[in-house]
């Protein structure tokens, strides 16, 4: 009988044993699944922000050239936007129409311009205008446009070497000198340019020029000549007034004659001399230079910008191209396209001869306009402002009084070009989050030890969940509270604060100067020292009457407020939204976490160790400090790195405790900007796709990098000091 049950138990046990193991296979499989999939989940987001990112590096290029044969009796033009040919063909039915389409047959024109949907024909001492209608299709795929003649403007003397034009949405505007040598400008209205068109004469005794640049935004001619300038500011819908005229020289450019062209978006003025590029400053009166010209390889016989990018086009004699960022200087691309160049005349103008090249508005093509032929090379650029050098470098900007760091994306919304520079924001995280360590890292090592190592058990299990707990405050309340209620009343308070870490820092000395005194006047005190709640209330009391009488304080120490006085003495302005305001809000979030760290392992350094040190005669300050500490010293690391990681990530406190300006000043008074505020407040206004988007992107993966990089160290640490405690 006996012998029957021990054989069922035996079976018995086998069974449990073995749904154990089937237990045990489920659970390890489904931990080592979940734990795949979140690295799997980790390793296809940096995935996708690489993908998305990739494109800023993408290098740029010109294509291969393509050459369009054109038919010698028709009028071609070259559409700005696209470099596509464009036919124009006047209808048939009108009796102006019909004269202006037989004038066109008998006479060629001499030049072919192109602004939005006109098209602008140059004969001999007239200027047509079109209008472009509808749009078919030729067999070789270039676009033809049927256009409506819309007015002859008379252009009397006109000289056409000289001729500048120049459009916007709204009006056009065009400048020439005359056989004499006086400047004429038209300007008129689109769309009636019979009734508000209005011509002036301007006579140029001091710059005889045949170079002119026109503004049409900004209403404005230059002439340049050697190395001075006039510049006419025409009125705007003032029949009767007189342009404005101011005129002056350039500064360090010396004599001698070159190209001229405005750069992107009229910001600037670029001055071709020989191998050198000048830039000048075309937003401020008098032209200020910007920076040092650049150095290139051949001198530049023709220059041109993008419009909407900081990207410049220098040809050479030669034929060969040089594409450079000015701001930078950085060369993009360089390569021989024309055998021959012809440097007389105006962009567009027809000859057996190649003209200067042309640029197209969205400054995808290269194109060169025969008279027989258009042969456009395409043009890959990916992100030219975006290099290395243009994130990371201080940028000469129009407007600027010297080399900055400057994040502005939304250049567009006032009229300007936008400026990316991922610096400022790099700066403004390190400096949020290293601003919250000031805090965070004495108060929550601190308190650590002093929790894990001096209190009892029972007060241990009492004050560490409730300092734990803070961890789950959440941290957009924290930024709320520090912006609305924390940063007037700073600014009220100004001279308490700053009188604080100076109260803090002497608590410590205050207290041991006071127990060495009460030792030295009676040995009772050696034996029974006085107890620290007295002093702290001592302390207290003082903090309180120095916040009660905080205005006779600041009178005290400073003739005016302590605000003029900063920037009076050592030119900080105070700003009320500042990195002080930072690292006291931030400093409080990163406290739980990092005290959690460091009293677990403070807590988890044997006893026995700190046992041995206090049976040796040691003082239990001593152990603390030569035998807890070194052995939690991994663990301590590892909370600095992790907060410091916790403080890079931080959004909501950054964005609503600061002024969110991206400026790169070390004091604690100023804004300043961080990756992941840019990323929150930006991307959903960013276009999908653009330079903007994809460059939250990059600053979302560089954060990411970070983020990774210092809490795999510290865990790296931790697992040191896991060790190390193993093998005790």
């Amino acid at each position: 009988m006996s012998g029957w049950v021990c054989l069922l138990a035996e079976l018995g046990k086998k069974q449990i044993t073995a749904r154990r193991r089937a237990r045990d296979r489920v659970a390890t499989i489904s931990i080592n699944t979940a734990g795949a999939a979140v690295i799997g989940l980790l390793m296809l987001m940096l995935a996708f922000l690489i993908y998305v990112s990739l494109p800023l590096g993408a290098e740029f290029s010109i294509g291969a050239p393509r050459t369009l044969a054109l038919d010698d009796q028709q009028h071609f033009a070259v559409r700005a936007e696209d470099a596509s040919l464009w036919r124009l063909e006047v209808p048939q039915g009108s009796g102006d129409v019909d004269r202006a389409s037989e004038a066109r047959e008998q006479e060629r024109p001499l030049g072919i311009w192109t602004h939005g949907d006109l098209a602008l024909q140059l004969y001999p001492h007239r200027l047509e205008v079109f209008e472009l209608a509808g749009m078919a299709e030729l067999e070789r795929g270039d676009a033809v446009y049927q256009a409506r003649w819309q007015t002859s403007l008379a252009l009397p003397g006109l000289t056409t070497a000289s001729l500048g034009v120049d459009g916007t949405n709204s009006r056009l505007l065009l400048a020439y000198y005359d056989e004499g040598g006086d400047l004429h400008a038209l300007s008129f209205a689109r769309g009636s340019p019979g009734t508000t068109l209005q011509r002036w004469t301007l006579s140029n005794p001091a710059v005889k020029s045949r170079s002119l640049l026109l503004d049409a935004s900004l209403q404005r001619v230059l002439a340049v000549h050697e190395d001075r300038y006039l510049l006419w500011q025409i009125p705007e819908d003032k029949k009767g007034t007189n342009p404005l005229v101011s005129g002056g020289q350039f500064a360090g450019l010396g004599r001698g004659e070159g190209v001229h062209a405005w750069g992107p978006s009229r910001e600037t003025l670029l001055i071709g001399r020989g191998t050198r590029l000048h830039r000048f400053d075309a937003l401020r009166p008098g032209f200020p230079r910007l920076g040092p010209p650049l150095n290139l390889d051949e001198e530049a016989q023709w220059i041109a910008r993008e419009l909407n990018r900081r990207v410049t086009y220098a040809l050479a004699p030669s034929g060969a191209v040089s594409v450079l960022v000015p701001t930078t200087g950085q060369l993009l691309y360089q390569g021989a396209l024309l055998r021959e160049t012809q440097t007389e005349g105006v962009d567009g103008i027809s000859s057996t001869r190649p003209t200067r090249l042309t640029l197209s508005g969205d400054a995808h093509y290269l194109y060169e306009l025969r008279r027989e032929s258009l042969t456009h090379w395409p043009i890959r650029s990916g992100s030219p402002e975006t290099r290395w050098r243009s994130l990371w470098t201080p940028q000469w900007y129009a407007a600027y009084d010297e080399a900055s760091h400057v994040w502005h994306p939304d250049g567009k919304a006032i009229g300007v070009l936008s400026k990316f520079a991922l610096s400022p924001l790099l700066y403004g995280t390190f400096k949020a989050a290293l601003y919250g360590m000031v805090l965070a890292v004495p108060l929550a090592l601190g308190a650590a030890i002093y929790t894990g190592y001096f209190l009892s058990p029972r007060r241990r299990d009492q004050i560490k969940p409730a300092l734990e707990l803070l961890e789950a405050f959440p941290t957009v309340v924290l930024g709320f509270i520090a912006g609305l209620w924390l940063a007037p009343l700073m600014l009220d308070y100004l001279v308490l604060f700053l009188v604080l870490p100076i109260l803090l820092i002497g608590l410590p000395l205050v207290f041991a100067g006071l127990h060495l005194s009460l030792q030295l006047l009676s040995p009772r005190f050696q034996r029974r020292p006085p107890r620290i709640w007295i002093l702290v209330f001592a302390y207290l009391a003082l903090g309180v009457w120095l916040a009660a009488n905080v205005n006779n304080l600041e009178s005290w120490l400073f003739p005016d407020t302590v605000g003029n006085w900063l920037w009076q003495h050592f030119g900080l302005r105070y700003e009320q939204r500042n990195a002080l305001l930072v690292g006291l809000a931030m400093g409080i979030a990163i406290t739980p976490s990092m005290f959690s760290i460091v009293e677990d392992a403070i807590h988890a350094v044997p006893r026995n160790l700190s046992d041995g040190a206090l049976a040796l005669g040691a003082t239990r300050w001593q152990s603390l400090a030569r035998v807890v500490l070194p052995a939690a010293s991994p663990a301590l690391l590892a909370a600095v790195l992790i907060g410091f990681a916790r403080g890079l990530g931080e959004t909501m406190i950054v964005l609503l405790a600061t002024g969110n300006t991206p400026l790169m000043q070390a004091d604690p008074f100023s804004g300043l900007r961080s990756l992941s505020a840019s990323i929150a407040v930006e991307l959903p206004e960013a276009a999908v796709g653009g330079v903007h988007f994809r460059l939250l992107f990059a600053a979302a993966l560089l954060l990411f990098v970070l983020t990774f990089l210092m809490n795999t160290i510290a865990e790296g640490f931790r697992q040191r000091l896991r060790y190390a405690y193993a093998t005790r």
